[in-house]
């Protein structure tokens, strides 16, 4: 699958753009050209780094040409200072303009890593591909990642070029400061992770989105179709019950109404704590992913459980000295 193909991944620097970059490579046989603004790692065997600012788009046009597929992977994450015209820059304008670069360059396909928080908050619990995107809600990551594929997919019908958006939930896994190193961090701080006693978590291990975005762009099915990419849903004790075996303490819990009151003071004062009133409501929803379109599309099934999953973690934050 993708042997011999030339293919270019945004974001190469960072934590599932690496990833990517490296199997594409070395399990693959593509020939990578990974982007990011800066590289800390030697790049793996059968990818050249090549740093590249999204939004340099003469840097861009010069480094385009050549690809098959395009991976676009990198983004703007969520900060504690949130800079909206910074999100909406990288997230939405970057975006578009790397899809029409692209086609102009003569691409085959783009490949865009978007986000389950597009979807915002609908007033349903199962959410598929068809489930609309909240272009309005007040996340701002969120926000952008919807208008980013609204923006793509305008500029991939005026072009012409074929685009295929995936839309993973909680990736986790060696390398992720998110979902492991900053979820064992908050447990082992004993930062209250626990709210009441509803809600369900839906993390997806980082190879098995590494392996839909492959197959994404090698199954010619897929063009103009985006695709859902979680594990199963979990309840959040469960999820985080593994970060408390790692650090060796029970994660710690509150009531509902005393984390509402953490979450107020959370959007106002540095407390540390990474939650919003609306995350809030979120994390209490037994919110449901299905993925039967990638099963039926792609041939795509979860293929790291997340018991392994969460063994392969632990064994990575140990042999790194972050637990």
């Amino acid at each position: 699958m993708l042997t011999e193909t030339p293919v270019l991944v945004t974001g190469a620097s960072g934590f599932i753009g690496g990833r990517l970059a490296e199997i594409l490579a070395c399990d693959h046989g593509a020939r990578v050209t990974g982007l990011g603004r800066t590289f800390r790692e030697p790049a793996p065997a059968g990818v050249e780094h090549q740093q590249c600012d999204l939004l340099d788009a003469d840097r861009l046009a010069e480094l385009l040409p050549g690809h098959e597929v395009v991976f676009h992977v990198a983004a703007w994450l969520p900060r504690r200072d949130e800079d909206s015209a910074a999100a909406h820059a990288i997230n939405v304008t970057a975006t578009e303009s790397l899809v029409r670069s692209a086609a102009l360059a003569g691409c085959r396909r783009v490949v865009l890593v978007s986000s389950v928080a597009a979807y915002g908050l609908p007033d349903h619990d199962v959410i598929t591909e068809d489930s609309p995107l909240d272009t309005t809600q007040r996340d701002l990551y969120g926000r952008t990642k919807a208008l980013g594929e609204q923006a793509a997919r305008r500029a991939a019908e005026e072009t012409g070029i074929e685009l295929v958006i995936v839309r993973p939930g909680m990736v986790y896994g060696p390398g992720s400061s998110g979902w492991t190193v900053g979820m064992y961090r908050l447990v082992k701080k004993g930062v209250p992770v626990l709210f009441g006693s509803g809600g369900h978590a839906y993390p997806v291990y980082v190879d098995d989105v590494v392996d839909m975005l492959i197959r994404c762009a090698a199954v010619p099915q897929a063009a103009g179709e985006a695709f859902t990419c979680v594990d199963r849903s979990i309840g959040w004790p469960q999820f985080f019950g593994y970060y408390g075996d790692m650090a060796g303490r029970a994660p710690r819990r509150v009531p509902v109404p005393v984390a509402r009151i953490i979450a107020i003071a959370a959007e106002v004062l540095p407390l540390g704590i990474p939650l919003t009133r609306d995350q809030l409501k979120q994390y209490l929803r037994d919110l449901q992913f299905p993925t039967d379109k990638a099963a039926a599309v792609l041939d795509w099934q979860v293929q790291v459980p997340l018991d392994d999953g969460m063994a392969r973690s632990e064994a990575w934050l140990r042999e790194a000295g972050l637990a």
